[in-house]
């Protein structure tokens, strides 16, 4: 009874450490380490570096901005008209064609209902 009972305090004592060990570990990547300065994001110096270049004007069109009475800034703009293609106004009925097709089915089918509900014996 005690080598058993020093094999489960042995095994106790190792889980115990390796759930120590999970719960430390992702600690260990909140540390600092060295200076700021002395990492540079890509390895570079910072003494080229150059701001952009200013971008360019909007296109022209209907922009504009307006000052409310509260002093609150408003910037809009008007979006140009959109075209729509007027490809579908010719067909007429013809585009409803597949809707009535379906619909002519499902009314010719519902004769055959009673056909199918009476295949089954035990609701005669």
């Amino acid at each position: 009874p005690t080598r058993a009972l020093r094999i489960a305090s042995h095994l106790m004592s190792r889980l115990l450490a390796l759930l120590l060990a999970l719960c430390v570990a992702p600690a260990a990547s909140l540390t600092i380490s060295g200076s700021a300065s002395a990492v540079r994001p890509g390895g570079r110096s910072l003494r080229f570096v150059r701001m952009e270049d200013a971008p360019p004007p909007p296109p022209s069109g209907r922009l504009g901005a307006t000052v409310d009475q509260d002093g609150k800034s408003n910037v809009w703009a008007v979006e140009p008209a959109m075209k729509v293609d007027s490809q579908n106004k010719d067909k007429g009925l013809i585009a409803y064609a597949p809707v009535i097709g379906v619909a002519g089915l499902i009314v010719l089918l519902v004769p055959l209902l009673p056909i199918l509900f009476a295949a089954n014996p035990d609701q005669a």
